[in-house]
């Protein structure tokens, strides 16, 4: 599904005169790619159901976006204008494509579709307006740590950590593999020992294993760095085009930006702490709160959950099954 790029490369000479490729077949929805007569990239969704006709075409600087209808058929194509960003312009295709898949028929396929393409046209939006905060790049060097730490410490394959790395697609919690899910929380070693939970569903177990990873950095002159953590991940991922396309992906869904000076901004890991949310651990879930109670954000002391940490070869045998 994911290898939109190789195809548009192997009829590259032919350009138009190559025709239209369908691909992902077992989609509700039609999804076509080719070549304009000038050459441009073009991915192509048709299909007859009505949401179609509901979205709000967005604007892209570097993506033309059209839509048409014929003999009850409506489409929605888009078009690359700039072929240096034909990384880019695969890597929005496949989510798109990758999203809009998981719904259960043709008008919600359609839905999400509109939906997934709004979103990236605000992200590049914002992307060119500003920059990750210094939160949210400390937040994402804990990720990165924690999916190199699933690859190197319980031997996963790094296509499926990557994978498992649901925080930028909006999951729950950051790490996903199989039975169990892991939180993921980043601070300064300066900081006070609290972890921050953001709402009343991310401890929400609902009967899988679930634990907190909880980082503690502190700057240095030289040590790991966004740009470390992401080469190396890269280098994990050689050779697995698909797998390189979703890391990508949702490094992009994040705001990450390869050339940013932040990038190069240095680290020492102080320490990593492991924390089972198991039975009488202190949390709110929506089972627990008072009725009428809908959103919530909190601090947990970490002196008073010591007796629910792990040691790391627990973890390790928790991701083993």
């Amino acid at each position: 599904m994911s290898d939109f790029n190789a195809k548009w490369d192997e009829v590259a000479h032919l350009g138009r005169g190559a025709g239209r490729f369908r691909v992902c077949p077992d989609h509700h929805l039609d999804l076509f790619i080719g070549y304009t007569s000038a050459g441009e990239r073009e991915f192509t969704l048709e299909s007859s159901v009505a949401a179609l006709d509901e979205a709000v075409l967005p604007e892209f600087e570097n993506i033309y976006v059209t839509q048409q209808e014929s003999s009850g058929v409506r489409s929605l194509t888009l078009c690359l204008t700039d072929h240096q960003l034909k990384d880019l312009f695969s890597i929005i295709c496949c989510d798109l494509a990758e999203a809009s898949s998981r719904a259960e028929t043709p008008a919600g396929a359609a839905g999400v579709f509109g939906l997934r393409l709004g979103r990236w046209a605000d992200l590049l939006r914002r992307g060119l307006s500003r920059q990750l905060s210094f939160k949210e790049r400390l937040g994402l060097m804990g990720e990165l740590c924690m999916v190199l730490w699933v690859i190197d410490n319980c031997g996963v394959d790094p296509v499926v950590a990557v994978r498992g790395w649901r925080g930028p697609d909006g999951d729950t919690n950051d790490i996903g593999l199989n039975h169990i899910r892991i939180e993921v929380k980043s601070q300064l070693s300066t900081q006070a020992g609290l972890i921050r939970i953001s709402s009343l569903n991310q401890l929400d177990s609902d009967g899988r294993e679930l634990s907190i990873a909880l980082h503690r950095f502190v700057a240095a002159g030289s040590g790991i760095s966004l740009k470390s953590l992401v080469d190396e991940i890269v280098f994990g991922l050689a050779g697995n085009y698909a797998g390189l396309m979703e890391f990508q992906r949702k490094l992009l869904l994040l705001g990450y930006q390869q050339d940013a000076a932040y990038v190069d901004e240095t680290f020492n890991l102080d320490s990593t702490r492991f924390y089972r949310v198991g039975e009488g651990f202190p949390r709110l879930v929506p089972s627990t709160v008072p009725e009428g109670v809908v959103r919530a954000q909190y601090d947990i002391a970490c002196d008073v959950i010591d007796e629910y940490r792990i040691e790391q070869m627990e973890l390790e045998a928790l991701v083993h099954g």
